[in-house]
């Protein structure tokens, strides 16, 4: 997987490199390129979702030990265009928007299947929850006595010879999905739109709180962009606004996923990814004293490591794979046997 950000050249020469990859700076300033790197991808992605303030406190919990040297971008995934723009962003801004319109036609060109897939879904997902809310018999030291068990409560000094029915609750659930947007999926933008808009619109029937991201890395930035939030559940057609760019960085973005989620306002969260596990970044990361590549087995294990950091926090990790057959053994590393093919 390949792609470069704005301004981006890989470096020539020697390929032990002592230090992470870095932008080579053409301007007069290292702060100048910076500045004009961060108004290109706002341009590109579109107004920062937080302030600086608070972007730059997430960098500093987040961006450290295998992610360092690294950027991030929260960017609100709307559809507006800025007129202002010129350029390589109005022209970067332009194709976005019109893969936003390609994507929607695409969804709209097969709606009967879709709406169909829609209302499987939605009823398989009912039915799965009320399995799991299934009265079920408890034995207890209270309720209506068990004639049949009234001997243990004699011979063996058991009191629990009584039952109860117990409505079993799973709690409050969130999920969120999270949309691999690197360009490794730029031949697959309108399907995995089209099913991050319909997993989310049969949780949204279900009435489960649902939040929907998208990740690529450009330039040293992981940007994060979000398309609803939990309790927004009339925006699911902006799932639409998805477009691929760039590279990613998975396990920085599953890092900064984690940050949002522990702050959810639910008990039980589960998050789901479309993605090809497939990441691969430009800046390397520190292992064992040396820089080394994230690509490859490095990036796979960096990835499965994150996964299980969320897991360990009691967040559930669900892949829906959308790679090829090549890309299955990775999937398997990163994710276990939490994976589905679409």
């Amino acid at each position: 997987k390949f792609g470069l950000g704005y301004s981006e050249h890989v470096t020539a020469g020697s390929t032990e490199q002592t230090g992470p990859a870095r932008r080579i700076i053409t301007d007069t300033s290292a702060e100048k390129t910076e500045e004009i790197l961060k108004k290109h991808i706002s341009a590109y992605f579109g107004e920062p979702l937080y302030d600086e303030r608070t972007t730059a406190e997430l960098e500093r919990k987040l961006c450290v030990d295998s992610h360092k040297n690294c950027r991030l971008y929260y960017a609100v995934g709307s559809s507006e265009y800025d007129r202002k723009l010129r350029g390589h962003s109005a022209d970067r801004r332009k194709a976005a928007l019109k893969q936003m319109a390609a994507n929607r036609a695409a969804y709209e060109a097969d709606a009967l299947r879709n709406r169909n897939s829609i209302l499987r879904l939605t009823e398989r997902i009912r039915n799965a929850m009320m399995a799991y809310l299934q009265p079920t018999v408890s034995r207890t030291a209270s309720g209506t006595l068990d004639i049949g068990r009234v001997w243990r409560g004699l011979y063996l000094d058991d009191d629990k010879v009584f039952t109860r029915i117990m409505q079993t609750d799973p709690g409050d659930l969130c999920v969120d999905i999270l949309l691999d947007a690197s360009y490794s999926q730029v031949n697959r933008q309108a399907m995995v739109s089209a099913q991050g808009y319909m997993i989310a619109e049969a949780l949204t029937r279900c009435r489960i709180p649902v939040r929907v991201s998208s990740f690529c890395s450009m330039s040293g930035y992981t940007v994060l962009t979000r398309y609803r939030d939990y309790f927004e559940p009339n925006n699911n057609h902006r799932i639409f606004h998805f477009f691929t760019a760039g590279c990613n960085r998975d396990g920085l973005a599953l890092r900064a996923m984690c940050q949002e989620m522990e702050a959810a306002p639910c008990e039980n969260k589960i998050l789901i990814l479309l993605s090809d596990a497939r990441p691969h970044d430009i800046i390397k990361f520190l292992q064992n004293g040396h820089y080394v590549d994230y690509s490859e087995d490095n990036s796979i294990l960096n990835t499965a490591s994150e996964v299980r950091s969320l897991q360990h926090r009691g967040i559930a990790v669900i892949c829906v794979f959308t790679g090829d057959d090549d890309d299955v053994p990775a999937a398997h590393t990163i994710y276990g046997r939490n994976f589905a093919r679409i």
